[in-house]
């Protein structure tokens, strides 16, 4: 795993340097093209070949609170996660500028129609998540920077259920210094099982095409 991390590091080092050519495309852009794409994809739809997760459309305070949480070992450095140990070291390369163009950039990049994966109970995943996360995540799943809480929606089902599962071994969330994450840990208690996990993730997913026609109805059609 180490030697893999070290590979990467060297490759995207690398690649920092061609950045720094490429006076012609914004930073945030340039960035992107020469690291995320690498894993993230070209239009950050993310690739579930190598775990890694949709971030088009993901808000920019978001994207920057994580990749400081990768740059300050909150996240990524557990032994048993090795896409977020791979993630923290691409991530550690970054100056804070770069941090910053990097996720204005991704912010701006329209979101991906993402496909379930999975058949589960939806209305119990709505009633799971009317009662246990809503109030943190939002009514639309698109969280809060008050909280400050991510974003559920936007993300693939796959990701999802692996996040959840970190948060309930302690993979992630557990560091003393992320409050945050600590929320979330206690949170995930009410998952007693995969049955629910699943269900509540199946809700997620149609979360945005829900609300979508509850607008519509709200506002009538010709």
């Amino acid at each position: 795993m180490m030697r893999a991390v070290r590979c990467l590091t060297y490759i995207f080092s690398l690649l920092i340097g061609v950045t720094a050519r490429a006076e012609d495309l914004p930073l945030g852009q340039t960035l992107f093209q020469n690291l995320c794409v690498q894993c993230h994809a070209a239009k950050g739809e993310g690739n579930v070949l190598i775990k890694s997760p949709a971030i088009a459309g993901m808000p920019d305070w978001y994207v920057l609170a994580q990749m400081k949480n990768f740059q300050t070992d909150k996240r990524g450095a557990h032994p048993q996660d090795p896409e977020g140990q791979l993630m923290r070291a691409m991530a550690k390369m970054l100056t804070a500028d770069q941090t910053l163009a990097v996720a204005e950039y991704v912010s701006k990049l329209p979101r991906n129609a993402l496909q379930p994966t999975m058949v589960a109970d939806i209305d119990e995943g709505k009633r799971l998540y009317a009662e246990r996360c809503m109030e943190c995540h939002r009514y639309n799943g698109e969280g809060d920077m008050a909280y400050p809480s991510p974003p559920v929606v936007g993300l693939q089902d796959w990701y999802l259920v692996s996040r959840l599962k970190k948060y309930q071994s302690g993979i992630q969330g557990a560091e003393k210094n992320d409050a945050n994450g600590q929320k979330m840990v206690f949170s995930s208690i009410f998952i007693e099982d995969e049955k629910t996990l699943y269900s509540l993730v199946a809700y997620l997913m149609q979360l945005p095409e829900e609300l979508k026609k509850a607008k519509g109805t709200a506002f009538g059609s010709d």
